[in-house]
């Protein structure tokens, strides 16, 4: 009776490391990948497809489904834009060339930019997924921005959670990072300063929010005319 016991002990404890890793895996690939109901693809042939799209971050590649159930995938490449909407909010995201990230190379790529502002100066956005220790304080500080919507903790150890990084696109075509908001557009006002703090000042603009990242690059781009 006993090892029967014992038995049901041990398939159960199991079984409940076999969901455990089922559910880990699961939330692991919905960090990693964005779905959307409704979407539209816009190649750079000038064909545009329309249907539920996928974007996977890692591999910086948009799948769209047609109506009769086909999957067809691009990389940024063969893309001119992409347009998704949960049925409340769309998106815009542009490829643009990108070092990736690595200062000290001059060679660039297409990449995938979420486009928050447009203008002469654009604000565009890229977010890629980190791994934090759960027992380390929050890490809002330097470069991006945290959320957490599959979050998961593994025997709290850490979460894997979705971090924002914000760009400029430039007149001139390049992609700079705003590593520190603040700083970094502080610098390009240049004689625009004195009246670029002023507005801030006066709207209560925060360089640490999207969305009020968007209205300062907006009104830089404003007074530039």
């Amino acid at each position: 009776m006993m090892k029967s016991v014992s038995k049901s002990i041990i398939i159960f404890i199991f079984l409940l490391i076999g969901f455990s890793c089922i559910s880990i895996n699961s939330q692991a690939q919905r960090v990693d990948i964005q779905e959307w109901p409704k979407g539209r693809v816009v190649l750079t042939s000038g064909d545009t497809l329309s249907g539920p799209l996928t974007y996977h971050r890692t591999e910086d590649i948009v799948r769209v489904t047609s109506p009769d159930g086909s999957i067809q995938a691009f990389a940024p490449v063969n893309v001119a834009s992409f347009t998704v909407s949960d049925g409340r909010f769309s998106q815009t995201f542009k490829p643009y060339m990108w070092n990736r990230g690595n200062d000290y190379s001059d060679y660039k790529a297409p990449a995938f930019f979420e486009q928050l502002s447009d203008g002469n100066y654009s604000l565009v956005k890229r977010e890629t997924i980190v791994r934090r220790n759960m027992n380390a304080g929050p890490m809002y500080a330097g470069y991006g921005r945290y959320y957490d919507p599959y979050g998961y903790n593994t025997m709290g150890r850490y979460v894997e959670q979705v971090q924002e990084l914000f760009y400029l696109h430039t007149p001139d075509n390049n992609i700079i990072a705003l590593r520190k908001p603040k700083r970094d557009l502080e610098d390009l006002f240049g004689k625009k300063s004195k009246e670029m703090k002023a507005f801030i000042s006066a709207n209560k603009l925060d360089y640490d929010n999207a969305r009020d990242l968007v209205l300062i690059v907006s009104h830089y781009n404003k007074i530039m005319q």
